[in-house]
């Protein structure tokens, strides 16, 4: 039963996002990236008000306390420290990278989602089509999907889906990259925008929500990351193409979310609220006491892999091995939550800061403009917190390989124009 307490501190929580959101826009008022990432944190907060007060979901959650509150705010404040320091000193330009790897690195892209078509169309004709017509089909799909992870983590099926979404995350962030160039190639751009249409529309295929939000939510902070590098009239461009864009994936995820909770007794409106406000109110229940760690078995699970062979292959075995944690990955806790279950409170704080102050120190920016590299290095923080700002480490499990691709662009980039400079005029597109 909530208490006043609990919804008091709710309303706190989410005043306090608030403040933050002026604050920010305070120290310089301008809309990027990170009023996309606070902004989301308000909705956030304001969607756990709605579900600690309805009567039906507040039995899901125990006595709320102040300081996983204060734990949870700091933590994600940290990790936005690169984003808040270049927002305060932001660069006027981007000096870029080798054109080569990026327009090769576009056309794998391209064709690794293109090649996603066949399979798509066939789990759209049995599950997407149906969602229109049949009440239980966005469960029936989520059913077959979940069942079919029993078997994940075993063997490569797929080397084309594999690498697509080893790269996946690279796609909002070439977009608009080279949308932000003078001389625009008008056939990558195309080959990026189909590939970015396809990575958001295959979560729905398959009756899930969360792909294809994450994927909506990255390349709006990505759009905002590169608005000010892009012309006024691709702007308009840009945003009229995406609130079109963004209202016809609505549908599908509406019905998705209609099929498998209309019927149910809190409607799907209250499961919507559930969805969204879930991830502070399970982190403050039990983000820094989940009753054990999960030893890095989720986030580090490639590295855990490689030292353990007998490490969980998905998230069912994962289960099974850790029976005694009060939660688990069924339930969002936001990326925080993720790394405090699997390393516990303390070591789960120095990684964030970690992470925090490493990108932040990488992030630098001579006479006036920052190099493609490290706007790499802030779009991938951006990641991080724009989508497990409110479900979960999206770099978890297979994931680990996006964070391989970032690296391994990130260095290629790097050092080919370091060596460019020293023996010869790096590939730089004006």
């Amino acid at each position: 039963m909530t208490s006043s307490t609990d919804i008091l501190l709710c309303i706190g929580y989410f005043v306090v996002w608030i403040l933050t959101f002026i604050w920010y826009h305070i120290k310089r008022p301008q809309l990027d990236a990170g009023s996309v990432i606070i902004g989301m944190q308000v909705v956030y907060a304001f969607f756990s008000i709605l579900t600690i007060s309805d009567a039906l979901f507040s039995y899901a959650f125990n006595e709320l306390k102040l300081f996983p509150y204060i734990y949870l705010y700091s933590m994600l404040m940290v990790a936005l420290l690169p984003v808040i320091r270049f927002h305060v000193h932001p660069a006027q330009s981007i000096r870029g990278g080798s054109s080569r790897i990026l327009v090769l690195t576009s056309l794998v892209l391209f064709l690794t989602a293109v090649l996603q078509i066949p399979d798509m169309m066939s789990e759209a004709s049995t599950g997407l089509a149906k969602l229109i017509t049949e009440s239980d089909a966005g469960k029936e799909a989520y059913e077959e999907t979940a069942d079919s992870m029993s078997q994940a983590g075993s063997k490569i099926r797929n080397v084309p889906a594999v690498l697509f979404n080893m790269l996946s995350d690279l796609i909002p962030f070439l977009l608009f990259y080279f949308m932000s160039l003078k001389k625009k190639s008008r056939i990558i751009i195309l080959c990026l925008f189909v590939a970015m249409l396809i990575n958001i529309l295959l979560p729905v295929t398959r009756g899930q929500r969360n792909g294809t939000v994450q994927g909506i939510l990255t390349v709006v902070a990505a759009f905002f990351m590169f608005r000010a590098y892009i012309s006024r009239k691709a702007r308009r461009i840009i945003q009229t193409i995406g609130f079109t864009v963004i209202l016809l994936f609505s549908v599908p995820v509406i019905a998705i979310t209609m099929s498998r909770f209309g019927e149910k007794a809190a409607g799907a409106a209250g499961f919507v609220n559930w969805y969204v406000g879930q991830g502070s109110l399970y982190f403050n229940n039990y983000g820094l006491d989940a009753g054990g760690t999960r030893n890095g078995d989720r986030t580090a699970y490639m590295i855990k892999r490689l030292i353990d062979p007998s490490t969980p292959k998905n998230y069912v075995e994962r289960r099974d091995k850790y029976p005694n944690l009060y939660i688990d990955d069924y339930f969002f806790v936001t990326f925080v939550g993720d790394f405090t279950i699997d390393f516990g409170p303390y070591l789960a704080t120095l990684i964030i800061i970690a992470f925090g102050l490493i990108i932040m120190s990488r992030i630098r920016i001579r006479d006036g403009s920052i190099a493609l590299y490290d706007f790499m290095l802030l779009y991938f923080a951006i990641c991080v917190s724009i989508q497990g700002g409110m479900t979960l480490f999206s770099y978890s499990d297979t994931g680990n390989l996006r964070i391989v691709a970032f690296l391994m662009l990130y260095a290629y980039l790097r050092y080919h124009e370091r060596l460019l400079g020293k023996f010869g005029k790096a590939d730089t597109p004006k």
